[in-house]
Order: C-alpha cells, then structure tokens, then sequence
C-alpha cells in the first residue's frame, strides 16, 4: 500500500524541515516547495493527498493558490490546510478569509509539528460512513488483558450489530490490526508487554492501519497526580478518542458510533 503524500509549500525552510521529519516519522511521503508556482506544478505532477499551505509566499499568496486549486475540478478534492501568522485568531478575520478560499483547515502560524501532524490524521482519516442499515457489520478490534472486561465488552458491541475481534496484549494487537483491518479499534493503556501508547503509536506509522480510529481506554488517570495527563499522552500518541476507567458502556457506544461515521 503506497504511502499517503502531503505537500508542503513554505519558504521558511526551518519550518519545512521540522515538519518533514515528523510527517515521515507518522509514515507519510512528504514533499515540498518554498515558492507558490512551484507548489501548484508539484501538485499538478504529483496529486498529493493533501497540502498544507502557507499563506504569506514570495511569489503567490496561499488564499490564491488554495482558491485556484478548489475551483479546479482535477484537485477540489485535495484537502488544504492554510496556515499563517497574518493576524492569525481563531474565528478571526484571516481565518474568514480562509475558509471563504474554500480551505478545508486553518492553523495559527507558529503551529508545532504536533499540532500540524494531528490536524493532517484527522483530514486524511475522514471516510465514508459505515452502514449498518446495508448489512455491513462494523469490525472492532477490542485490545484488553482483562478477560471479564474483555468478555463482556464483546458481549455488549455483538448486541449492537458489531463484528468484534479481540486481542489479550499490545502484540497480538497489532498483529491483528494488519490482518484483519477493522473499522475501529478499542485500546486499553496498561497490559502486559507492549503499553497501548505505544501500540497506538505504531499503527500510526504503517499506512496499512495509520487511517483506522482509535479510542483508548484505562484506569491510569487515577494513578496520576494530574490525571488529565492520561488523555494529553493519548493525545501525543495520535489517538482518536479516550475514555475513562470504570468505562460506561453508553459512553462507548456513542464515541464507537461517532468515529465509525467518519470511516
């Protein structure tokens, strides 16, 4: 399966570096320009997945480039991520401008590659619903070393019409996630060998299982001084979603719902 290919137009090659680095890390292809024109023939030549597009450029400004590119019917569909530090506010004027270019993201300018990183997953990981209404069954794969949780959480997703795989550790969880490709997949963060941070971490890194949502699950809040830290490494390890320990099962069934809509 090819790589997913994001091209980067900014003329601060600082910037460009940095982000380079990060977005190989996550598995992308990634390639670059400093100039406006030399972004739009790359894109033209290349048909990347998705661009992320400074705005102030020595030549053509980004609002341009990205209104140029949507209007054409050979790249509409490339989303664009317009990022600047030109009176960059969230909800303010330059996003407004933005979002009336037909841009499908904005960025305030300094954005961290992080910050970048993860508003690409969410970009490129947004599909077509799943219909169950069509006698598709969802497949989950559920990763937990608690066979009653596990069991029962099983028992639970079936009953609402999902096809659920499980996986006692972080190893056989991965394996499992190249091979069977499910829709979503359940983590918990505490098990035997291989944590779910890092399990998460590396399905982000092959293009085969980086697309797949994941919520993770675990009781190590309680186990941190802060335990809002729980969801901010979540976070760091690209995961979709995060839910408490003791999990309620409403819960889950409505953030299973949510993410399998964007799949």
């Amino acid at each position: 399966m090819r790589k997913s290919k994001i091209l980067f137009i900014d003329n601060d090659p600082d910037s460009l570096e940095a982000n380079k680095i990060i977005l190989e890390q996550a598995g992308y292809e990634v390639l670059f320009a400093r100039t406006g024109k030399t972004g739009l023939e790359i894109t033209r030549h290349e048909n990347p997945d998705l661009i992320v597009l400074d705005v102030i450029l020595p030549d053509i400004n980004g609002f341009s480039i990205c209104r140029e590119l949507k209007e054409d019917p050979k790249y509409s569909a490339i989303p664009i991520i317009l990022f600047t530090g030109l009176g960059a506010k969230a909800g303010g004027y330059t996003e407004n401008i933005s979002m009336h270019h037909k841009a499908d993201a904005f960025l305030e300018k300094p954005s961290t590659p992080q910050t970048i990183l993860d508003k690409v997953n969410s970009l490129l990981i947004a599909k077509k619903p799943v219909a169950k209404e069509e006698g598709v069954q969802p497949k989950i794969l559920l990763v937990d070393d608690d066979p009653d949780f596990l069991e029962a959480t099983r028992q639970i997703l079936v009953a609402h019409k999902y096809n659920v795989i499980t996986a006692k550790d972080g190893e056989e969880g991965i394996a499992k996630a190249k091979y069977e490709n499910p829709n979503l997949i359940i983590l918990d963060v505490i098990m035997p060998g291989q944590d779910g941070y890092s399990v998460c971490y590396e399905l982000r890194k092959y293009p085969q299982t980086r697309p797949i949502p994941i919520i993770m699950l675990t009781a190590i809040g309680q186990q941190l001084s802060k335990p809002e830290y729980g969801v901010e490494i979540a976070i760091d390890h690209l995961a979709d979603d995060y839910i408490d320990k003791p999990v309620d099962m409403q819960t889950l069934l409505s953030k299973v719902e949510k993410h399998l809509l964007f799949r």
